[in-house]
């Protein structure tokens, strides 16, 4: 057996572990919001909501329009996360200022998920993300 066919074996187990483990879940990112951290169409992952922290990019639920959202913790407050998009251009105010999580912020209860980073890299794989958009989109 080759090395490259090691290695192969070995990607293979990791990619079947990391999938079907429930360790790390992964998410589709639609929209701009988070350019130039995540681009339309990425697939980023995620892990349990715990030790979310400033600067946190967590997937909540939101509670105003029922749809997900990945975005940056601002600030914290009590039980509360206050988000908002690194895209100053498409993101300019807190979400709790335009409507997308109430006033106080995002409450704990909402969060299905902190992003994955390692060493301060997020982790994600451009475009990938498309197959799992059109797939829901074809869905409904």
């Amino acid at each position: 057996m080759k090395k490259s066919d090691i290695a192969i074996i070995i990607l293979i187990a990791l990619i079947y572990l990391v999938f079907y483990s429930n360790v790390v879940t992964s998410a589709s990112v639609e929209g701009v919001s988070m350019y130039p951290i995540f681009q339309n169409g990425a697939l980023t992952f995620y892990q349990s909501p715990v030790d979310i922290q400033f600067h946190s990019i967590i997937i909540y639920k939101s509670p105003q329009l029922h749809t997900y959202v990945i975005h940056r913790v601002i600030r914290l407050d009590g039980g509360y996360y206050v988000t908002q998009g690194v895209d100053r251009i498409s993101n300019p105010q807190p979400d709790n200022q335009i409507g997308l999580e109430p006033a106080p912020g995002v409450p704990s209860n909402y969060v299905i998920g902190k992003v994955v980073e390692i060493d301060g890299y997020v982790i994600s794989i451009p475009y990938l993300g498309y197959l799992s958009i059109l797939i829901s989109s074809l869905a409904r």
